[in-house]
């Protein structure tokens, strides 16, 4: 592909429609593990290993486009600051009035979520149960155990821009990517070895930065790759990297034991995908966001279609609303009338998944709309306006 073949849709430092698609996915992946998780064998975790190679090509390429700009520090940590604290922290002050009228009981570690360590509370405590905030309304708990991978994401924010600033060159940082995405898979399997079963069956290797790294720098790559002679030819190996990654994985999947009622082989604490399915998850989600950026495929047209779109628009407070919404659902929407029809007894719960679904896209929609926007609008303040028209059009890239 000559850079005159190109389509907007695979130019690098400009707005990637398809990746709103890859959004969608990721977030209606992470649904359906918590609504309807038996339905789907609980597979819907891997939505979160598609969130953060999404997040580290989104923030590689804007940090790589600005790494000369004067103050590139401010501006990235402010409009990194616009888009995510006003929704975490509203959502926070509405956790505490809550407090006032269902008796919230606070324990010690929970100060942990707010200040986005909340991935380390429940291996502090050495209980799932700060995964919660309980209250005198013992079955309806308040859930926040879904903000870990917020945490996990905050960290690396923290720490990435440090990196590209320091080293600048594309070469160095494309050595650095790959170099740390082997080590943190050669971790992951000397930790599976080491660690107590019970730490691992909290989904240690999960929630933790420091082995989710190279699913960041995997996206990271891709960002590296696609701002250099690199890019024609990763997008043409696309879909092979999307559908030879899948394939693998369906083959480790059926090795350990395959997937039925009472077994899933694909969770977060078995060794085998805690280590290497990790990196295929990470390979998967690469090939699945490089083909969403190929104008003119199948897949393309999926990941951009209006309702894709959308849910893709607001799947930043989808996902954070979607557990704290879940204990309120069922006071707003009555029980379904199970009939004696054999036929019915799984319907009327695909009727409820879909209800569900479509109370917390609007409760997003309306949040987005009416608050998270009006913070959005201030990220043209922290915008370098210079001779650097590269370095703008990345940052309008995306609301990441």
């Amino acid at each position: 592909m000559t850079s005159g073949q190109r389509t907007l849709a695979t130019q690098p430092k400009r707005w990637y429609p398809g990746l709103d698609g890859v959004r969608a996915v990721a977030v209606l992946l992470v649904f359906t593990v918590h609504y309807m998780g038996s339905a789907t064998y609980y597979v819907g975790w891997t939505g979160v290993m598609i969130f953060f190679v999404l997040s580290g090509f989104l923030i590689t390429g804007i940090l790589f486009d600005n790494r000369n700009e004067t103050h590139r520090f401010r501006n990235f940590y402010m409009r990194r600051t616009l888009r995510i604290f006003p929704l975490f922290y509203f959502v926070w002050l509405c956790i505490l009035v809550a407090g006032f009228f269902c008796r919230i009981y606070w324990h010690p570690l929970l100060f942990l979520w707010p200040a986005y360590l909340g991935n380390f509370a429940r291996f502090l405590a050495g209980t799932t149960a700060v995964d919660h905030i309980f209250t005198n309304y013992p079955q309806r708990p308040i859930e926040i155990g879904h903000f870990w991978s917020l945490a996990v994401e905050e960290q690396f924010y923290l720490l990435w821009p440090l990196v590209v600033f320091k080293v600048a060159s594309r070469i160095k940082l494309i050595r650095i990517c790959a170099a740390v995405m082997i080590f943190t898979l050669l971790l992951r399997i000397v930790l599976v070895a080491l660690l107590p079963q019970r730490v691992l069956e909290m989904e240690f290797l999960y929630r933790m930065t420091f082995t989710q790294a190279d699913g960041f720098l995997c996206g990271g790559l891709l960002a590296l790759w696609m701002r250099g002679p690199e890019e024609g030819r990763l997008l043409r190996w696309a879909p092979a990297l999307l559908w030879g990654s899948l394939g693998i994985l369906c083959i480790s999947v059926l090795l350990h034991g395959g997937v039925s009622a009472d077994r899933v082989a694909l969770q977060t604490t078995a060794p085998w995908a805690s280590t290497y399915g990790f990196t295929l998850l990470d390979f998967a989600a690469a090939g699945l966001l490089l083909s969403s950026l190929r104008a003119g495929t199948l897949l393309y047209r999926f990941m951009t279609v209006l309702p894709v779109r959308i849910l893709g628009r607001y799947s930043y407070g989808f996902y954070v609303y979607h557990l704290l919404l879940a204990p309120l659902l069922p006071l707003v929407l009555p029980a379904f009338h199970v009939p004696s029809l054999k036929w019915w007894h799984s319907f009327p719960n695909y009727v409820r998944f879909a209800e569900d679904f479509l109370i917390i896209l609007a409760v997003s929609a309306v949040s987005y709309e009416l608050f998270e926007k009006h913070f959005l609008k201030l990220k043209r303040f922290f915008v370098t306006r210079h001779d650097n028209p590269d370095a703008q059009a990345a940052w309008a890239e995306v609301p990441v």
